[in-house]
């Protein structure tokens, strides 16, 4: 989907924290407040929402309000009454993709996209083989059922086929702690990770260990997306180039008009360390086998070629989904990312998703 008729132009954040006292629906109610704010609109300007309310973890209750918010409650709740709404079971590239094809349809002029996600209580993943239904009842009782399971397996086959090894890994997990520094909504802010400390981290699912996983956490991110026409009339929007989602992300260049080469920051999705060595392949930056050799070559850090993740990813800020990746290509685009702003940024790329299922978005300041 080509998309340079629509535009982001407001983004909001609650804070970052593993658990709180307040619910889900007031950390929503304050992103939301925060992007209209950001936006410069009011409340019933916005006329099209889409949220992704799933609480992912295996052990969710599934209360709205209470580990997921869905758009009726949110709606309700903050007396908004949009003439399109969807709420998709779905990553939030998904849901920026949607938005911007209500907006091209005529659908909405002004369209909220919000990612509210909780850590629960307890045991994440606290899933038994009684309650396991589908394929996960023949896969729990061999210690397959999590995600992490699956994707230690294409970690050790890429070890295996290409020589790589935990410490190469560590490129991608010790940068995004470095970057996370110089993002205040980080949950590791004020705490690096030495390459002793990471290969001392204890086994998820070997070869992952908890170093390499994203770490849960509660918070809500949201998004104010318009037409393109009506931009200018807004401080900082960041134009989408191109949106390709559920489909190969490399696409997304094509549809843009650019090569890899062109990108001058990535946020690639990191709920696991060896996803960015992925992505880096699958998105043309790297032939396959080669992301290492890319990384230590190019340079993923703000001082590199192609700086990755620069607010730290998901292993550095915390598991929002791929919210903080999007709301840091938004940043990127239009100068406003702080200590860590890249330099002369014209093309800001987030890509969120998972080997099986993906979106890949395009930015840029200006038209």
């Amino acid at each position: 989907m080509t998309s340079d008729g629509v535009a982001v132009v407001g983004v909001g954040s609650a804070p970052i924290v593993r658990r709180t006292d307040r619910t889900l629906l007031q950390l929503a109610c304050e992103a939301v407040l925060s992007a209209v704010d950001d936006a410069g609109v009011a409340i019933d300007d916005i006329d099209g929402y889409v949220g992704t309310p799933v609480a992912p973890n295996p052990s969710a209750v599934h209360a709205d309000g209470v580990d997921e918010v869905s758009g009726a409650l949110l709606q309700r709740t903050l007396g908004m009454a949009p003439n399109w709404s969807a709420d998709l079971i779905a990553m939030s590239g998904a849901a920026v993709v949607a938005a911007a094809h209500a907006i091209r349809s005529g659908e909405a002029r002004y369209v909220l996209v919000v990612r509210a996600i909780a850590n629960p209580p307890g045991v994440y993943s606290a899933t038994t083989t009684v309650q396991a239904a589908g394929a996960n009842q023949f896969l729990l009782p061999y210690g397959y059922g999590a995600a992490w399971a699956r994707h230690a397996l294409w970690w050790a086959r890429y070890m295996a086929d290409h020589g790589a090894t935990r410490e190469d890994l560590y490129a991608v997990v010790g940068t995004g702690r470095r970057h996370a520094q110089l993002n205040p909504l980080a949950y590791w802010q004020g705490t690096e990770l030495s390459l002793p400390e990471y290969l001392d981290g204890p086994w998820v699912c070997e070869p992952l260990s908890i170093f390499d996983c994203d770490i849960p956490v509660t918070s809500a991110v949201a998004f104010v997306l318009t037409q393109a026409s009506l931009a200018d009339h807004h401080a900082h929007p960041a134009f989408l180039s191109a949106g390709v989602s559920n489909a190969k992300p490399a696409r997304v260049f094509a549809d843009a008009g650019i090569r890899p080469q062109d990108v001058d920051v990535a946020q690639l999705y990191d709920g696991f360390a060896p996803f960015v060595l992925m992505w880096l392949e699958k998105l043309g930056f790297a032939d396959a086998g080669k992301a290492l050799q890319v990384i230590d070559e190019l340079g993923i850090g703000l001082d590199g070629t192609l700086p990755v993740n620069t607010f730290g990813g998901s292993l550095g800020e915390g598991r929002l989904h791929g919210a903080g990746h999007i709301r840091e290509a938004v940043l990127q685009a239009t100068g406003r990312a702080g200590e860590r702003q890249v330099p002369n940024v014209r093309h800001s790329l987030a890509v969120v998703g998972v080997p099986e299922t993906a979106t890949a978005l395009l930015f840029r300041g200006d038209r």
